[in-house]
This record gives C-alpha cells, sequence and structure tokens, in this order.
C-alpha cells in the first residue's frame, strides 16, 4: 500500500491528522494496494474545493478509517524552518526549497522572530537550494545589507552589446532588519542562482561569513524569443551573466574538449579514465562492490574512491577536464577583493570563507537510508505509543531493536551489511587473479567476522553514531513533523557546528571577516 512520508504543515493532509507511516488502503472506496506512485497521485489530484475520501490503517490500529479532504492549491514554503539552535543563535533554513514568490516575507517574518527573541547571531541555510526568483534574492539581501549597498550586477554576455547597454547593478532600497548580527551564510554544491546572488552579496560586502562549499555556478539570465515561423515555438538563450559587487562572474563557464580527448580523473597520485571509471560503477548494482573494485584495481585510498563515488557525473567530467586544452574558453581563476580588502577566488560559483564538506555516512547507513529502513522501523516500533516517547528517546533498547529489526528488510540476493559488498569482491579479484585457493581461509575469516557483527554485537563507533541519528530524525519525523526532523538533523552537522562555533566567538568572528 501507498504510505505517507511526511504530511505537509497546514496541509488538509495535516489537518485531518494523517501521519508518517500511515497506509492509503483506499481512495474513493477503491483499493490502492499494487498501485504505482504515478496513479495514486493523479486520484488525489483535482480541482481546489472538490473533497476526495481516503481510507487509512495505522500500525496498531485495528481498523480502518476514513477522512474526507478538501482539496486545495499547496504552496511549498521557501523557510523550512526557523528558531533558535544553540543559545542566542537564530537559524532560518531555506535548504533545497526555491526562491518564489513569498520567499523575502517569509525570511523577514522568521527574521523579525528571531530579533523578539533576542537572537544574537543568525545563521542563513541555503545548502541545496537551486534559486529561483531573482527579485526575491534582492530582496532577501536588501534584509541584512546597509541601504545602497550592491548585491548583483548583470552583464550581457556579448562584449559588444555589453558595451552599448552597460550594465545594470541592482542594490539595497531598504535599512535592513539586521544590520548588526553576525551573519552565517551556508552554502554548498547544490546552491546555485538565486541562493549564490544572496551569499555573494553577504560576502563580498563583509556583511557576513560563507561557510561550507563552492556553489553549483548558476550565474546565467536567460531570455526567451518566439519563433515566428512556427506556432507555439520558442528559443531560450543564455543572453547575460550574474556577477557579485566585487566583480566575480557567478556562473561556471562549461569545458569544450577536442574530438577523441580522453578524460582522466586524478585520484591521489593516479590518474583514471573516466570511460573505465564509468563501466566499473555500472557493471555492479552495489556502491561499495564498486569501491573494493576501484581500490584493488588501480591501488587506490579508500577515501579517494568515496569522493568520487559521492561525485555528480557533472563534477566529476569537470575535474576531470580542469588543466586540459580546450577549443572553448575558459574562466580565468582571478584574485578579487571584499569591502574590507579581503581575497576572493573567482572561477565560477562562489568559493566558502570556512570551507568544511559535511560528515559523509558509510556505505552501510546510507543503505539503510536508500532502503527506508530508518522509517520502517520507527513506523514499527512506536506503533500507537508515540504518546509516551520523546524526540531524544534513542536508547540502547531501541538500537538493539533496530539491530534486530533490519534482517526483515534485508532482500536476500543483495549485499549491504557492513563489509559485505567488499568481501564478494575480494572474492570475485580472488578468482581473477587465480588466487582463490589461498585467499579462501583469509575471506572466510573476514566472513566469520561478519557474520559475528551480524548476529547481534553492536554497531561499529564510526556507524553507531550516523545510527542514532537517523533514528532521532524518524523519530521526531513521526511525533512532531517534518520542521522537528529537520532541527534533529542538524546535531549532527559539522558546518552548522562550524557556524555556530564562529558567531560564539566574536573575536575569530572578526579575524575572519578582515575586521580586526
Amino acid at each position: 500500500y501507498p504510505v505517507v512520508i511526511s504530511p505537509i504543515a497546514g496541509t488538509p493532509a495535516h489537518r485531518a491528522g494523517m501521519l508518517p507511516g500511515d497506509l492509503i488502503v483506499a481512495i474513493e472506496g477503491e483499493d490502492t494496494f499494487g498501485t504505482s506512485l504515478e496513479q495514486v497521485v493523479s486520484t488525489l489530484r483535482g480541482e481546489p474545493g472538490s473533497e476526495v475520501r481516503i481510507t487509512l490503517a495505522r500500525l496498531g490500529e485495528r481498523s480502518r478509517w476514513d477522512v474526507v479532504i478538501e482539496r486545495q492549491t499547496i504552496k511549498i514554503k521557501s523557510v523550512a524552518v526557523s528558531g533558535q539552535i544553540a543559545p542566542g543563535v537564530g537559524y532560518i533554513s531555506m535548504r533545497q526549497t526555491r526562491f518564489s514568490e513569498e520567499t523575502a516575507a517569509e525570511v523577514e517574518a522568521a527574521l523579525k522572530e528571531l530579533i523578539a527573541e533576542e537572537a544574537a547571531a543568525l545563521i542563513l541555510d541555503l545548502r541545496g537550494n537551486p534559486g529561483g526568483l531573482l527579485s526575491q534574492a534582492t530582496q532577501v539581501a536588501d534584509l541584512f545589507l546597509s541601504k545602497g549597498d550592491p548585491i548583483v550586477s548583470i552583464r550581457d554576455r556579448n562584449p559588444a552589446r555589453a558595451g552599448e547597454r552597460g550594465e545594470e547593478t541592482r542594490y539595497s532600497q531598504r535599512r535592513p532588519l539586521a544590520a548588526d548580527l553576525p551573519l552565517i551564510v551556508l552554502i554548498d554544491g547544490g546552491s546555485a542562482s538565486a541562493a549564490e546572488i544572496v551569499a555573494g552579496a553577504i560576502q563580498d560586502n563583509d556583511r557576513g561569513l560563507v561557510i561550507g562549499t563552492t556553489s553549483f555556478g548558476k550565474g546565467s539570465v536567460q531570455t526567451i524569443f518566439e519563433l515566428r515561423d512556427r506556432e507555439s515555438a520558442a528559443l531560450k538563450l543564455t543572453t547575460a551573466l550574474y556577477y557579485t559587487p566585487s566583480g566575480r562572474s557567478i556562473h561556471r563557464q562549461g569545458l569544450a574538449l577536442r574530438r577523441g580527448f580522453l578524460l582522466h580523473v586524478p585520484l591521489g597520485d593516479t590518474e583514471v579514465p573516466v570511460g573505465i571509471l564509468l563501466d566499473i560503477i555500472a557493471a555492479v548494482n552495489d556502491e561499495g562492490t564498486a569501491s573494493a573494485q576501484l581500490r584493488a584495481r588501480f591501488g587506490l585510498e579508500k577515501a579517494d574512491v568515496d569522493r568520487v563515488l559521492s561525485t555528480t557525473l557533472g563534477e566529476l567530467v569537470a575535474s576531470a577536464a580542469l588543466g586540459r586544452p580546450s577549443e572553448a574558453d575558459t574562466v580565468e581563476v582571478r584574485d578579487f577583493a571584499t569591502r574590507n580588502g579581503r581575497r576572493l577566488l573567482s572561477g565560477g560559483g562562489i568559493v566558502p570563507d570556512v570551507r568544511i564538506e559535511l560528515l559523509r555516512p558509510p556505505h552501510y547507513v546510507r543503505e539503510l537510508q536508500r532502503r527506508r529502513i530508518f522509517f520502517d522501523f520507527i513506523v514499527d516500533y512506536i506503533g500507537g505509543e508515540e504518546d509516551s516517547l520523546q524526540h531524544d528517546d534513542v536508547d540502547d533498547r531501541m538500537l538493539s531493536a533496530f539491530k534486530e529489526f533490519i534482517p526483515t528488510r534485508r532482500p536476500d540476493s543483495q549485499p549491504w551489511s557492513e563489509g559485505e559488498a567488499e568481501l564478494e569482491a575480494l572474492r570475485s579479484l580472488a578468482v581473477e587473479t587465480d588466487r582463490a585457493p589461498e585467499a579462501k581461509a583469509v575471506i572466510d575469516t573476514l566472513e566469520a567476522i561478519l557474520q559475528g557483527k551480524r548476529g547481534g554485537e553492536p554497531f561499529s563507533p564510526g556507524v553507531e553514531v550516523f545510527v542514532r541519528a537517523g533514528l532521532k530524525k524518524e523519530l521526531a519525523l513521526r511525533l512532531s513533523g517534518r520542521e522537528a526532523s529537520l532541527l534533529a538533523e542538524l546535531e549532527n552537522d559539522v558546518q552548522v557546528e562550524e557556524a555556530v562555533a564562529i558567531v560564539g566567538d566574536l573575536g575569530r568572528y572578526r579575524r575572519l571577516l578582515g575586521g580586526g
């Protein structure tokens, strides 16, 4: 049956009392068992104001029940969650949302509430935010910058036309709400467009610090031209680029390579052909097996392989092409300076003032997440007893129950326990290199150790911290909704921890800003 993951706060489903883990067993009396997600969504959708009857079932409840929901247009908020995450430290999350029509108003409301609560510092989370409306980006920047501060410049892509038209610069139009509070902006490789405009304006005007990893680099202005000869057809062209106040181009230019040019990815002291790399990854269904085969074939360190496996295809090709001959113009990495004279690099995207990578969960934990084991366990574990639990009730008893629960959700044909995929890769490698007889004893010993871990021994320390975090996140989701889950997720976030530490040390904050 379709499973409810998380009703959006304030929507008809939320008001009807639907909870994460509820089963949608029928819609308008029609059983939904085996129905595809697309069919379920299509049936649930309809004209705003019309009604739909949904039959629900919940673990721990004996009977099914109906709810009648009035359909309405759902607006997804730009501010996913806000509040104080440490004494005096306000947090506004636009993580993985967008800059839409009401974004600035939402951020302003969150800011006013935090100021009323006497927040002494602010963190604006733009990680994974793909951007949106330019007007909303400038209005969000307005809330932090002094009136008259430059926010972004728009230059025509064609240098000849740019000379005729000049460039358009947007400036802050109002007095800021939070002019003096220490400010941190969090970004990552998923922060793009409008999110980069805000981060770049804050950074270049020395209004705050940017922490995280380099942003995506989407700083293009696109114009739609109607085609006169074709009905209902148009051509979308990039006509201009965004620049930060210091003159940095936000846009990361593409790289065109000579025909037949062979790309290699630098990994440690080795350069691995991209084609072979992708062949190995595509030939297996499991990340652990791919990791083991790459390490064995090229003599790579595990950290280098993990970095490649967590990289998007576009970033992988870009990293392989950097520094290679190209027929196209490439972005020249140049020095720029902030208002206080801090040195900035420009090569596309916003480079953070403090670079810090998120800790990546071990492969085993990522498989648990991918297979929705944490979610399923919490639904099964608490049943109808949520009133007796608290968010921090991830105790040893729950941890033991979770370990016993995992095998019940494991397809026998797919290895994914700690080290199991790597073990299978070692067996294959031993056979390929005619070393199977002498390797068998060692591999069997390793397998016995792994079987012992699966038989009830504790999680390894490096795994347990992520397992507890995953359980706590899903427990918060079930008990209090998505906002509580997002806040619970921050507890093991090293980028947020660094941001809180910096705003808690004003001397360090000012030194990083170049203000003494």
